[in-house]
């Protein structure tokens, strides 16, 4: 016996030494130190080869190679899962869980580790594992109507684990975080940003940055919730800083991208919404995260339909519901995707009925987080959090106040619930007369420029090469202009962009109106016009051109009580040797607009002039 004694405590001195080792280096090179480590010759006990899984997972975790992750924890628990019960086997089976949430995001997957491991934590006595594997636990209720569940190991988690000053700063975070996610779901988000707040600044007092970062995630949903943009965009900053920072974390910058398209999405900005979302599916490689990559198509297929791109909207659906294992407890975004393919598939009525089925959806949720009961167990266990704050931070809270903050949070909820109700209906009858119009109004939507109501770059190309083909096949003359407004960024900078907007509005119309029916003008620029003329010479098309400067110049524009001149320079081109190309037309035109800017602007140059 004292034989195997010495050789159990050689075998923990070494890992200890490896543990130390580790120490300070990246989850790469950790990995590099551990490939390179004799197991089999080390003479460690079950125990300490448990451990040595243990970290091996961990590291592993960190470079988000959650299978290999996985299958560490499981040769760890499978060493000691017939053994007296001791801290790493609870331990084991709480980090698999973590990598299982990483994996899926599904409580029904990740919470069966959670369950055992505080079945064992029960029958062993440390009260600070117990604390941790309670908390834990509370992530498991997600529902509203198992919010209460997860009340109760929290209050029971409150009552175990040591207030003392020493009480480690991870317990306290978790504490929070898990108070945060319990506020949440019952519809208290302003309680929610809070104790995330509290979590991401205890994490932060210890440096932990993928904890952090976590923290700003939940800030920015509940930030989102509660339509504060101003806490969205500072959360958004921290994100793309913590990315930077921490180069282990590598999905850390597909999630800074990820949550910056949904605070766009939020804010209307559709295309912007689309450029940090298409970045983020850019960096899906960096994350094992499938619920966050899927989530981002549904994402960017809502961005695409907001500004009329149906095609793509359907392309982004359909590559979410890719996803066969996507959390079911997600049914509302499975249902949305739903109804953007049954639309492009011109099913405006099994679009519409599932439309429907969102908003039963959201109305069943909203009714269970207004549960009285719920509210008034998380008001209760509000209470008892007070309690446990003041003894940590020597009564520097007031439980006066954050009483009254709780009562005013249930009175919110009540008006919430009502606004809520108001804004869905409104969003459904807005969604159904979309839907009707849908057709029509997206190929609008996809040809006319917004603001000038003229044609939009793409769609002045497209009809204007079809006119030049229609003159080259006919051997029929044809004219290209191209001009735009003369010093309009002075303008902008001296009477702002409002103003700005509503000359361009003003000019297009009034160009338009020197124009023929059959001739083609657009936008395809700032400041910038295309027009077509079919069966036009170059004599016909300088006589026309000089005709829309001096149409545009001789009178001046009025916006309230601002009066402004404008002129614009003009290059003109016609279609020589039977040219079969608008773009090639076009750079000609440039080059003679070139010219007329050049020789003191409000001219019109020929291209014939320019050789």
């Amino acid at each position: 016996m004292l034989f195997l004694a010495s050789l159990s405590a050689v075998a923990n001195d070494a890992f200890l030494k490896l543990e130390q080792s580790i120490k300070g280096l990246s989850a790469a090179e950790s990995i590099a130190l551990l490939d390179q480590f004799d197991l089999t010759g080390s003479n460690f006990d079950a125990e300490s080869q448990a451990k040595y899984y243990f970290v091996y997972g961990q590291q592993y975790e960190k470079t988000r190679q959650l299978e290999l992750a996985i299958a560490s924890y499981d040769k760890g628990i499978a060493l000691v899962s017939s053994l007296a019960v001791t801290d790493i086997l609870i331990d084991s089976y709480l980090e698999r869980s973590f990598a299982k949430y990483l994996q899926t995001n599904d409580p029904a997957v990740y919470c069966e580790d959670r369950t055992l491991a505080l079945h064992y934590a029960r029958q062993h006595n440390n009260s600070e594992l117990l604390a941790k594997t309670l908390t834990q636990n509370a992530f498991c209720y997600t529902e509203p109507t198992t919010v209460q569940q997860g009340i109760d190991l929290l209050s029971e988690a409150l009552t175990v684990v040591d207030k003392s000053s020493a009480l480690n700063l991870n317990r306290k975070a978790l504490i929070y975080n898990a108070t945060g996610n319990l506020y949440r779901r019952v519809g208290l988000h302003q309680q929610g940003y809070e104790n995330f707040e509290k979590a991401y600044l205890t994490w932060q007092r210890i440096n932990d940055k993928e904890d952090m970062f976590n923290m700003q995630h939940n800030m920015l949903s509940e930030a989102l919730k509660l339509g504060d943009w101003d806490k969205a965009q500072k959360s958004l900053t921290v994100q793309f800083t913590l990315a930077n920072e921490a180069k282990d974390y590598k999905d850390l910058l597909f999630f800074a991208h990820l949550n910056s398209g949904r605070v766009a999405l939020r804010m209307n900005d559709f295309p912007l919404a689309i450029e940090h979302l298409e970045k983020a599916v850019a960096l899906h490689h960096t994350s094992k995260e499938s619920y966050f990559k899927t989530s981002n198509y549904l994402y960017l297929a809502l961005a695409y339909l907001r500004i009329g791109d149906a095609v793509k909207a359907a392309e982004m659906a359909r590559a979410f519901k890719q996803d066969k294992h996507f959390s079911q407890n997600q049914q509302s975004m499975i249902l949305q995707a739903d109804a953007i393919i049954a639309m492009d598939e011109a099913k405006p009525i099994e679009a519409v009925n599932t439309l429907l089925d969102v908003i039963d959806l959201e109305r069943e949720a909203n009714q269970s987080v207004i549960s009285n009961q719920v509210i008034i167990s998380a008001l209760g266990h509000n209470d008892q959090l007070v309690n446990f704050e003041n003894q940590l931070l020597a009564n520097r809270l007031a439980i006066n106040e954050l009483n009254l903050v709780a009562v005013e949070d249930k009175e919110r909820i009540y008006q919430l619930n009502l606004m809520l109700l108001f804004v869905s209906a409104v969003v459904l009858l807005t969604l159904i007369i979309f839907l009707l119009l849908s057709r029509r109004s997206l190929k609008f939507r996809a040809e006319i420029d917004f603001l000038t109501g003229l044609y939009n770059r793409g769609q002045t190309f497209t009809q204007g090469q079809s006119l030049v083909e229609k003159a080259a096949k006919k051997q029929q003359p044809l004219a290209v202009i191209l001009f735009d407004i003369d010093n309009f960024k002075t303008i902008n900078d001296t009477y702002g962009h409002h103003v700005g907007d509503l000359a361009l509005k003003s000019l297009s119309k009034r160009a338009k109106a020197l124009l023929k029916n059959s001739d083609l003008i657009g936008r395809i620029g700032g400041e910038e016009f295309l027009i077509v003329l079919p069966n036009t010479n170059m004599d016909q098309a300088f006589a026309i051109s000089e005709r829309l400067r001096h149409g545009i110049a001789s009178r001046a524009f009025h916006f309230d009580d601002i009066s402004l001149d404008l002129t614009v320079s003009m290059g003109v081109v016609n279609n020589i040797d039977s040219t079969k190309s608008l773009f090639d037309l076009a750079k000609i035109a440039d080059e003679a607009l070139y010219r007329a800017k050049y020789a003191g602007k409000n001219k019109v140059h020929l291209a014939a002039e320019c050789a």
